[in-house]
């Protein structure tokens, strides 16, 4: 529309050329009817990353335009802001909105929209000699993760003395024995695979590599860490006369792979094949699949596997990364923003092989419960958590939801997400499509999910409204309007409470001045009714 090439022409004029590198962290966001929640997100980012460059994709289906608002923050504050047509990064066949009636075709016309977007927009900004890029949506906040009394108990790196460690193990979530307890972990305990009891305390809490665990029969296991066992046992390269498999693909009991150097059926490198295996989709043989290591088909055949986790960033210690939290400053307040933290602890504890070029970021979930009550004990504190005067703290969803679920609880939180350094990821690697939206990269982004004990950052993912949660018209509308399904996704999470983003409006408003403040915000939480 006019309005985005008012935005282009703008930005064109004005705005450094591609050489330039300039200081700030960089976004890409694909949205569909966000403008109530869009000004809080750029704000927010803006003071906390700090926020410098934005590439928007606006999804088909969305019955509004965000590119006024968008203008708005080029000619007020100087973002550089570039809404992006579909055709600057879908092919054609992929334009346009989901023309079937079926819902999971949808999601995944949308999921592939997405997939295309994020990547086709860190190229650009590669282009553009950036470094850091956010990869979240306009639900999602980024904060420091600073030590909390409810955090999950951190991983330890041995078994205590006399229990014994249960390797290659997995959570089954049953329920069994009511409430108080949770489901079954089964693995490898002294070379024989064993199933325990029912677990009993909170297992959604402390059930994770590194920790203890207790089943109702008072029987105890350590959880080995398996990925950093695998990794730490994983061979360079393929023996002479193995052929190494990539892109592996899994239906059933067949393994789809690239082959290269096929000395068993000849066939040519990359040639895309199945393998047959003596596994089931959940069997406890898969567990011990990871680069590096060797497995064998139902033939008897040894292939390797690429060990793709070379690329991956390092794991923080826990020793390491308990004493980087104990750094962060207090989020919103102002002294230090993300991007000096991603800097600083570079030249700390943390080494910069360790923080990217992928960093993977548990999330949290906030949930619709409101309670006015504040944990601060000072009248100064208690209004820093609050709106100035003129803004209302009912229409930011940062101020308005302090609910949250457990720490580390992947049933409520799910998959974490990523900010990737662009400028240490090759060209080649940002072509296609990502892997998908929680880990794009697959040769930089780890592939085991984010512990929230040991990360500097967390997510602070909002359920936000009903009236909120249903307005967005995309490829999962019919359960958005579904009452139940969003009183179910919003259940677990009002276990506990923090005040830790609250304070950023209020600085805010002290660096941009009131009136800039005000434009900018104007209608923040204002859910007109589109047709």
């Amino acid at each position: 529309d006019n309005t985005q090439h008012a935005v282009s022409n703008a930005r064109t004029s004005t705005v450094k050329t591609a050489s330039s590198s300039d200081e700030g962290v960089s976004a890409c966001l694909l949205v569909n009817d966000e403008n109530p929640r869009l000004p809080e997100w750029i704000a927010y980012h803006y003071l906390a990353l700090p926020l410098r460059s934005l590439i928007v994709a606006v999804d088909p289906a969305s019955r509004s335009s965000p590119n006024e608002i968008l203008l708005q923050w080029y000619e007020e504050v100087g973002l550089d802001v570039r809404p992006w047509p579909e055709k600057r990064y879908l092919p054609p066949k992929m334009r346009g909105p989901c023309q079937s009636d079926d819902p999971e075709k949808c999601l995944w016309h949308h999921r592939d929209r997405q997939q295309c977007f994020i990547m086709s927009c860190m190229a650009e900004f590669k282009r553009m000699n950036k470094t850091w890029v956010l990869l979240t949506d306009v639900d999602e906040y980024l904060v420091f993760n600073q030590i909390r009394e409810d955090d999950p108990v951190v991983p330890l790196d041995t078994a205590p003395e006399g229990i014994p460690t249960m390797n290659d193990w997995k959570y089954h979530n049953t329920n069994l024995g009511g409430s108080l307890h949770g489901g079954v972990i089964d693995g490898t305990v002294n070379g024989k695979f064993t199933t325990s009891d029912p677990i009993i305390t909170n297992p959604k809490n402390e059930v994770a590599y590194g920790n203890t665990v207790m089943d109702i029969q008072g029987k105890q296991y350590f959880l080995r860490d398996d990925v950093a066992f695998l990794e730490a046992t994983a061979l360079p390269s393929a023996p002479p006369n193995v052929p190494t498999l990539k892109d592996p693909w899994f239906a059933g009991n067949s393994l789809y792979v690239r082959i290269y150097n096929d000395t068993y059926d000849n066939n040519e490198d990359g040639s895309f094949v199945p393998i047959m295996m003596d596994w089931e989709i959940g069997d406890a043989k898969r567990r011990g699949f990871y680069g590096g290591h060797l497995i064998m088909d139902t033939k008897g055949r040894r292939y390797y596997l690429e060990k793709e986790q070379e690329l991956w960033p390092r794991r923080y210690s826990a020793q390491d990364s308990i004493a980087a939290r104990r750094r962060l400053p207090s989020t919103g307040e102002g002294s230090k923003s993300i991007l000096d933290v991603l800097k600083g602890e570079a030249k700390k504890g943390c080494d910069r092989g360790a923080l990217g070029p992928c960093l993977s970021i548990p999330r949290l979930l906030y949930g619709s419960h409101e309670d006015n009550t504040t944990s601060s004990s000072s009248t100064q504190d208690r209004e820093s958590m609050t709106a100035p005067e003129g803004f209302d703290s009912h229409d930011f969803v940062t101020l308005r939801y302090q609910w949250h679920a457990s720490k580390g609880e992947f049933e409520a939180s799910k998959y974490g997400k990523t900010i990737i350094d662009v400028s240490r990821v090759p060209m080649g690697a940002l072509r296609g499509k990502a892997w998908n939206i929680h880990r794009p990269l697959a040769y930089y982004c780890r592939k085991d999910p984010a512990r929230y004990a040991v990360s500097l950052f967390r997510v602070n993912h909002y359920l936000d409204s009903f009236e909120a949660y249903s307005y967005r018209n995309d490829a999962r509308a019919n359960l958005r309007q579904c009452k139940e399904c969003y009183e179910k996704k919003g259940s677990g999470a009002a276990v506990a409470m923090d005040n830790d983003i609250r304070p950023w409006l209020r600085r805010f408003v002290e660096l941009l001045g009131y009136e800039k403040a005000q434009r900018l915000l104007s209608n923040t939480g204002d859910f007109v009714k589109l047709e």
